[in-house]
C-alpha cells in the first residue's frame, strides 16, 4: 500500500546487500514461499539471474516482500489493468478497495440465467461433432471432384 505503515521513516537497503536482505527475507519472514502463489521460491542463484524478485510499491518505494518472477509480472500487469480500467487511478489507495470489491464480486452468487452466447458442453460437443462431419463431408467432395476430372482428362 502506498500509505506507510509505520510513522518512522523507512531505512533505504544498499544495492549491494539487497540480494543477501531478501534471501534472509524470503526464509525467515515468508517461510520459503511466495505470498502471491504460495509456492516455494527457489533461492539459488544461477550467474546473476534468479526465479525471485524484490517486489516493492512504486509510489513509496517501500519492499513488500520477495516473490517468483511471474507472481511480480502477473501483480504488476493486474495492478496496472484494475488502475487504469477499475479504478480509474495508478494510487493503490485506489486500486486496492476496488480490487477487494472485484473478488467480493466474483465471489458472490450469480444471476441464475446464462449469457446467450455461451455454449454448454454438450453444446460446445456437437458443434465439434458437426464441425467435423463438415470437414469430412468436404473432404470427400473434393476426392470426388478430382476423380470426376481424371476421369474425363
Amino acid at each position: 500500500m502506498s500509505e506507510a505503515k509505520t510513522e518512522k521513516p523507512m531505512r533505504k537497503i544498499p544495492r549491494a546487500t539487497l540480494r543477501v536482505w531478501a534471501k534472509h527475507y524470503a526464509e525467515t519472514k515468508q517461510g520459503g514461499k511466495c505470498p502471491l502463489c504460495g509456492e516455494t521460491i527457489e533461492l539459488a542463484t544461477r550467474g546473476n539471474k534468479t526465479d525471485w524478485v524484490v517486489d516493492h510499491d512504486h509510489e513509496t518505494g517501500e519492499i513488500r516482500g520477495v516473490l517468483h518472477r511471474s507472481c511480480n509480472g502477473a501483480e504488476g500487469k493486474a495492478a496496472n489493468a484494475m488502475g487504469r480500467w477499475g479504478a480509474k487511478s495508478m494510487s493503490y489507495k485506489d486500486i486496492v478497495p476496488f480490487a477487494k470489491r472485484l473478488v467480493a464480486y466474483w465471489e458472490s452468487e450469480g444471476a441464475g440465467v446464462m449469457y446467450p452466447d455461451h455454449k454448454t458442453p454438450e453444446e460446445r460437443k456437437e458443434a465439434q461433432r458437426v464441425k467435423r462431419n463438415k470437414a469430412e463431408a468436404l473432404r470427400r467432395a473434393k476426392k470426388k471432384l478430382a476423380e470426376r476430372q481424371k476421369a474425363e482428362s
